[in-house]
C-alpha cells in the first residue's frame, strides 16, 4: 500500500531487525579488515566488532554504500507509489548522504527527499525511528520531512572518548585537532557541531567527572524543563553506558529513551569505550 517508507544507513546503530520491525529498511555501511568485508550491523555488530578490533592485525576501514545500493531500495519502496524520507548519517563525517543524493536523482519521478541528519549512531537513530512512527499515524510526506529536519536542528549529541587516536587515525578529528596530545589523566568531551562536525567541548580531569560533566553540558543546549527523547550509546561499556542512562533519567523529563551499542562504523572511528548521548526535544514531533 502506497504511504511514506522510511530508510536509514546502518551507522545510526539500531538493530537492523529492530528497524525493520517499524517499518524502517536500512542500507548498510561495511567495515573491512584487510581482505574481510562485512555489512555493519548485519554480518557484524558491537561486542563482536570490538573483539576482532583487539585482535586482527589490520586495522579497520569503512566504506560507505553505493548510488546503485541506494537506488535500488528507492526503486522499490517507491514501486506501488510510496513516498521516501532517507535520513543519513552526517555528510561531514561519511560520503553516505551524497551517494543516496544520487540515487535520488536518479529517479526523477518519484517522490525521495534525502536529508543529511548531522549527526552520528543513535541521533539519527532516534530521527528514523520516530519518522516511521509518523508515517504509521498516516501523517502527510512534507510533514514527515518539515519535523525530521527540526530534529536535525534541535538534536543535542554529547559524547566522550577514551583515546583521540581513532578520530586521528581514521581523519575524523575535524575541529576537535587542538584536543590532540595526551595530557594525564584528561578525558575528552566532545560533539557534534550544527554541521554534523566533530568538535571539542572541554577536556575533565578523571573519569569519574566525564558522565556528570556530559550531563550539564546537556542541559546547557537543551531548552529548561522541556520533555524529551535521548538515546544513549556506548562502545563496549556497558556499565559506564548504565550510570550514564540514569543519570539522564533522573536530570531530565524523559518521555522516551533508547539505548544502543556502537557498531563497526562509528567504532572504527572513536574506539572501544566511548559513551554517547543524543537528545531531541519531545516537542519537535507534535
Amino acid at each position: 500500500m502506497a504511504g511514506v517508507k522510511v530508510v536509514t544507513d546502518s551507522a545510526q546503530d539500531f538493530d537492523p531487525a529492530f528497524l525493520e520491525s517499524l517499518g524502517v529498511t536500512v542500507v548498510p555501511l561495511t567495515v573491512h579488515f584487510g581482505d574481510e568485508s562485512y555489512r555493519d550491523g548485519f554480518d557484524m555488530r558491537g561486542r563482536a566488532f570490538y573483539e576482532k578490533l583487539r585482535t586482527s592485525p589490520h586495522h579497520p576501514r569503512t566504506s560507505q554504500p553505493s548510488p546503485g545500493t541506494f537506488q535500488e531500495v528507492f526503486e522499490r519502496l517507491t514501486g506501488d507509489g510510496s513516498s521516501v524520507v532517507a535520513i543519513t548519517l552526517s555528510a561531514a563525517l561519511s560520503g553516505t548522504y551524497q551517494a543516496a543524493v544520487l540515487a535520488k536523482e536518479a529517479l526523477p519521478d518519484r517522490q525521495i527527499t534525502v536529508i543529511d541528519s548531522k549527526a552520528a549512531s543513535g541521533g539519527y537513530g532516534i530521527m528514523a525511528i520516530l519518522a516511521a512512527e509518523m508515517a504509521k499515524e498516516g501523517r502527510a510526506f512534507e510533514e514527515i520531512v518539515a519535523r525530521v529536519r527540526k530534529m536535525v536542528d534541535s538534536l543535542v549529541t554529547v559524547f566522550s572518548v577514551d583515546t583521540l587516536d581513532y578520530l586521528a587515525k581514521n581523519g575524523r578529528i575535524g575541529k576537535a585537532a587542538h584536543f590532540l596530545g595526551t595530557i594525564l589523566n584528561m578525558k575528552p568531551i566532545l560533539s557534534l557541531d550544527k554541521e554534523g562536525y566533530v568538535t571539542a567541548v572541554e577536556r575533565v580531569r578523571g573519569k569519574g567527572k566525564v558522565i556528570p560533566r556530559m550531563i550539564e553540558i546537556a542541559q546547557e543546549r537543551l531548552p529548561s524543563g522541556e520533555k524529551i527523547i535521548a538515546c544513549v550509546s556506548h562502545a563496549d561499556a556497558p556499565e559506564e553506558a548504565r550510570k550514564l542512562k540514569e543519570m539522564v533519567m533522573s536530570t531530565f523529563p524523559v518521555e522516551r529513551l533508547f539505548e544502543t551499542e556502537i557498531g563497526s562504523i562509528i567504532g572504527t572511528h572513536t574506539g572501544p569505550g566511548t559513551l554517547a548521548v543524543c537528545i531531541v526535544p519531545a516537542s519537535v514531533i507534535g
